[in-house]
């Protein structure tokens, strides 16, 4: 196996023979998708760096990786004698890498990068500040020329996702995405993020890990719809629900020819589709918006929340029997933390209508947990003994709907300074879940609420506090999110999100506390519309990691109150020690 410093010499001699003096590296495949196909791994490739956000910059005699907080721990471990350095996003003092390249390069320089892996937004930001040295913008994928032995992801069938979980049915869906096109005066629609197009045609695959996506484009006129897609991909069932909903099948590689045919066109896209499909469509009037089903995916219907408040119940059981083995068995038999997130996926899979976890399990013994989005190796990965505490934040993706929660709990004996610090972290989760809002509020204003009570100690944690999360798909979906960020989008009844605000000691541990919430509306009055959230997640909180004396009496009051919903929704389902073990896991503290 080749390492991280042999493929970059490898790229530079490309570089070189092909006069590229910067090559970027974005980690994104053509749909921009945030879990990518193997065989889009570039990035991860190229340096050695899993995480699921950062690129990597190269240019003639260094390199550099940019990243965001959740990977400030992780990624000098993984970059470790690569000759990548790591460039902290967001922290005050480290350079935006156009800055960078600028300060790098001399004038006139070549910097390249693969179109079909970049964002049109991407392309332009960086064209634009590379015409200040009069540097030239290349659509040129090196990598091509270099990982020529790529693993391709095997061929996986599409399955129909019916109407009793989706809740309504493609034509609706295709109708209200066409009034939105005629509201911005468009008559053609071109449908690129794997999660958009999967939710207009109720359809699920298996195209990449943990998302039920397929490989596909969709574009869209006021008469016709056309599905380009991998042919061998399509079941008589998915074909039948295709023609039923009027969709025409092409081919997926017809979808490039196809673009450069269409002529004097109103053409409705998202700005941050690739750079390939925007130049393929110059000389049409580009109306660039976000893409209309993106938000109409984010507010879920009826049939959906349904579908999320019964699989919290089935994924509830999972948990209640696995933190059950966990606890028990802890320094009785040898376990890891690869082996115990597969024993958890063991558990989950029991359960009725279990497609698969919503993303690779997060187990993180003692320091490990403060690794935000660590990943234990199946081989060498951390012992786990019966003391310290331990980190699980895990998903499972079930045929009605989707989970995401985190646990932070204690094996053994921990610091009182561990026992506070969760406590904190805890009160945040359980005041933004108390907020009431009105109409109109984005994230931005909630997001102090999960952080008062660590701010008030000096502490804070980096990440967000929520993203959106999708039925039956995508555990991160947008557009909403609830994080210190600005972002307009406001939060809408239907929409679901995570409550997971968290802390961390690098090399002692890391906390996090995770439900999934549902917005909703509460009353209206002369003040306007207000909004809550309902809490969807369905496990308790083990009382060995809370400091009952830092809650308020609110916060006892819904923790309580919480903790009898567990009970009320998840002991049916329990038998033996294991119910007589939660039953006393749910006392009122």
């Amino acid at each position: 196996m080749m390492k991280t410093s042999e493929k970059l010499l490898l790229l530079r001699k490309q570089m070189q023979t092909e006069g590229v003096d910067a090559f970027v590296v974005f980690s994104a495949d053509p749909h921009l998708s945030e879990y990518l196909p193997k065989e889009w791994l570039e990035r991860q490739w190229i340096s050695g760096f899993t995480g699921s956000a950062g690129f990597v910059v190269i240019t003639e005699d260094k390199a550099g990786l940019w990243t965001d907080s959740r990977y400030f721990v992780q990624a000098p471990i993984e970059l470790e004698g690569s000759g990548i350095d790591l460039f902290k996003e967001g922290v005050e003092g480290i350079p935006d890498y156009t800055d960078w390249l600028l300060s790098e390069l001399p004038e006139k320089s070549v910097v390249a990068v693969n179109a079909l892996a970049t964002s049109h937004v991407a392309w332009e930001k960086l064209e634009k500040a590379l015409a200040t040295k009069h540097i030239e913008l290349k659509d040129n994928p090196l990598l091509n020329k270099v990982w020529v032995n790529r693993e391709k992801s095997p061929l996986h069938s599409i399955f129909v996702h019916p109407d009793k979980w989706a809740g309504q049915t493609v034509a609706e869906k295709l109708k209200a995405i066409r009034e939105k096109m005629k509201q911005q005066k468009a008559n053609l629609h071109i449908i690129t993020a794997l999660d958009d197009v999967a939710w207009t045609l109720n359809l699920r695959g298996s195209d990449v890990a943990y998302n039920p996506v397929f490989l596909g484009y969709i574009v869209l006129s006021n008469e016709d719809t056309f599905l380009f897609v991998d042919t061998q991909k399509v079941t008589d069932e998915v074909r039948a629900h295709l023609t039923q909903a009027n969709v025409t099948i092409r081919a997926y590689s017809d979808f490039f020819p196809y673009l450069t045919e269409i002529k004097d066109k109103q053409i409705l896209i998202a700005p941050n589709t690739n750079q390939a499909i925007f130049r393929a469509i110059q000389g049409n009037v580009l109306i660039q918006s976000p893409v209309p089903g993106n938000l109409m995916k984010a507010v879920k219907n009826a049939t959906e929340l349904e579908g999320f408040r019964t699989v919290m119940v089935r994924d509830g059981v999972a948990l209640a029997k696995f933190f059950y083995w966990l606890t028990h068995q802890v320094g009785k038999e040898p376990m890891t933390e690869y082996s115990i997130g597969v024993k958890l996926r063991e558990f989950r899979a029991a359960g009725e209508n279990f497609v698969g976890e919503s993303f690779g399990s997060i187990v993180g013994y003692q320091g490990n947990g403060a690794i935000v989005h660590y990943s234990a190796p199946e081989t060498g990965s951390k012992e786990v003994f019966a003391e310290g505490s331990i980190l699980v934040d895990s998903g499972g993706q079930y045929l009605e709907g989707t989970t995401d929660i985190t646990r932070t709990i204690p094996l053994g004996k921990v610091s009182q300074e561990f026992i506070n610090d969760s406590t904190l972290a805890l009160k945040g989760m359980i005041q933004l879940s108390l907020v009431k809002f009105p109409k109109g509020t984005r994230g931005v204003q909630l997001d102090a609420f999960a952080r008062m009570a660590l701010w008030k100690n000096n502490k804070d944690y980096g990440h967000g506090t929520g993203h959106g999360v999708g039925s039956f798909m995508n555990v991160h979906e947008g557009p909403q999110n609830i994080r210190k960020d600005m972002n307009p989008q406001e939060l809408l009844p239907g929409m679901v999100c995570s409550n997971e605000p968290g802390f961390y000691l690098e090399n002692k541990y890391g906390i996090r506390h995770e439900n999934l919430v549902a917005v909703r509306e509460v009353c209206k009055n002369e003040f306007g519309t207000f909004c809550d959230f309902e809490t969807l997640t369905l496990c308790p909180f083990m009382a060995t990691g809370i400091n009952p004396t830092l809650l308020t009496d609110d916060e006892k009051q819904w923790l309580n109150a919480y903790h009898k919903t567990c009970e009320e929704k998840i002991a049916p389902h329990l038998e033996g020690e294991v119910k007589t073990w939660f039953l006393e896991l749910v006392k009122p503290l």
